[in-house]
């Protein structure tokens, strides 16, 4: 039963042949990636978990190759990808032996690198970037109906309907307040919150464009039309929306990467874009130093006082680093493999990615990585400055985007849709900067919709 994964090979081959690449990205890839959970796999041969992105990912990335392989080249991004990729499989390979160390190699390669080839050489200009942000706002506008039964019934429609095909997949479950936080097809809520303000920012970026303003077809009418009661204008429906999504998953971290996210996109809307983004920047220093006070404050009981249960939330992930360093001390240049390292009874979920990292692959990992955030952060800041009057720069919202991904990632692990999202943004943004500022912004739907998506054809020499 569990063989239904091939499908999404089948789907995705199909279209690749009769549309192209940039129709089955968006068409097959995006849809089978954000719809079907990361848990439902199957094991093929020596290659363990195999999932439906997974395989759906070899034809568009085959062709991708075939067709724009001499287009490729190693710039910055790619060499610290490139490094990042090296340092983390040596380093499981080091801890858990050959075949896992493979097995994770080919992991990264189908789930990380591939979407970064995707947004670096699919999502090739104008167009694409707002086709490609469109479908992400789509997908998630779909979503919402679903996001209420789960809300209402503690279970996901979607793992409620492929459950029985993998029966040794499972669906988390958290409370709080005595309500289910909802996390849809991504494995946790704080994992659905992130990948839900990418969603939200990208469709603010469509509305900075005016692209919702046109009439709609599809779905998007569909939609338009039975939400009329709302009396608002679609652009907006589509933020409340996403907004009363992001909030049922009562996950405070990315709310708070979220708003930080907002204040550096929204520099690029400003007159004077240098001055804004300095005093954003001071405003999140003097903010970030009280947040931390009043944090430690908060989590710090008087004598007698009993924690609520909020603060004791916040408390165990201090506490959790505190326990675990003495483990990171122990393998500090390699750790102890991705799925070998030690577990503290009552702490067996390590709610920090980067911390986490460190434990499974070493602190050199952890520093490459936080390079490419830093790097992608600083270089989009600059290219967003750069950007001609009046066009608000897709720059600023990507480093909006890297920035809440980061204080997010700070409070839970980053795993599901979230990894490879992060890598198809990276490669996105390299190949925003690429294009340069030369092409004149599109206004609305009418200039999106101009013509039909061209398929990669075979270059002839």
């Amino acid at each position: 039963m569990k063989a239904i994964v091939f499908l999404a090979l089948i789907a995705s081959l199909v279209v690749v042949q009769r549309r192209g690449v940039q129709e089955a990205f968006l068409k097959v890839w995006i849809p089978v990636f954000l719809t079907i959970p990361f848990a439902f796999s199957i094991d093929v041969m020596m290659i363990r978990g195999q999932s439906f992105i997974r395989v759906a990912v070899l034809p568009i990335l085959v062709v991708l190759i075939r067709d724009q392989g001499h287009r490729m080249r190693m710039g910055h991004m790619e060499m610290l990808i490139a490094l990042y990729v090296a340092v983390r499989v040596v380093a499981d390979y080091t801890s858990r032996g050959y075949a896992d160390a493979q097995n994770y190699a080919i992991y990264m390669i189908l789930v990380l690198i591939a979407p970064y080839l995707f947004g670096r050489y699919v999502i090739n200009g104008r167009r694409m970037d707002i086709a490609t942000a469109r479908m992400f706002v789509l997908m998630f506008v779909f979503f919402f109906p679903f996001f209420l039964y789960e809300a209402k019934f503690w279970v996901s429609p979607f793992f409620k309907v492929l459950s029985p095909f993998f029966p040794d997949a499972f669906s988390g479950l958290s409370i709080r307040w005595g309500l289910a936080r909802t996390a849809g097809t991504f494995e946790h809520p704080i994992l659905a919150c992130i990948m839900i303000i990418i969603a939200y920012r990208l469709n603010v970026w469509l509305r900075w464009l005016n692209y919702w303003d046109g009439e709609q077809t599809g779905f998007m009418a569909w939609f338009e039309r039975r939400t009329r009661w709302m009396r608002l204008p679609l652009k907006h429906r589509i933020s409340v929306l996403l907004i009363l999504m992001a909030l049922m998953t009562i996950s405070r971290g990315p709310w708070i990467g979220g708003f930080v996210g907002a204040l550096i996109a929204g520099v690029g809307l400003a007159e004077k874009r240098g001055k804004r983004l300095v005093l954003v920047l001071s405003v999140l220093l003097v903010a970030g130093t009280a947040g931390k006070i009043g944090l430690d404050a908060y989590i710090t009981p008087a004598v007698g006082e009993q924690l609520s249960g909020e603060a004791q939330t916040m408390l165990y992930r201090k506490v959790m680093v505190e326990k675990y360093q003495e483990f990171l001390f122990q393998h500090p240049y390699a750790g102890w493999g991705l799925t070998t390292v030690p577990k503290i009874r009552g702490m067996e979920s390590i709610d920090n990615a980067f911390f986490l990292m460190a434990l499974q692959h070493g602190v050199p990992a952890v520093a490459v990585f936080g390079l490419i955030f830093a790097y992608a952060i600083v270089t989009q800041i600059r290219f967003g400055l750069a950007a001609p009057p009046g066009e608000p720069p897709l720059g600023f919202t990507f480093s909006g985007i890297y920035l809440m991904c980061a204080i997010a990632f700070a409070t839970v692990y980053m795993g599901s849709q979230t990894e490879p999202m992060l890598f198809l943004l990276l490669g996105w943004g390299e190949g925003i900067k690429q294009r340069g500022h030369s092409a004149p912004a599109l206004q609305g739907q009418q200039a999106v919709r101009a013509g039909p998506a061209l398929p990669f054809r075979r270059i002839i020499h």
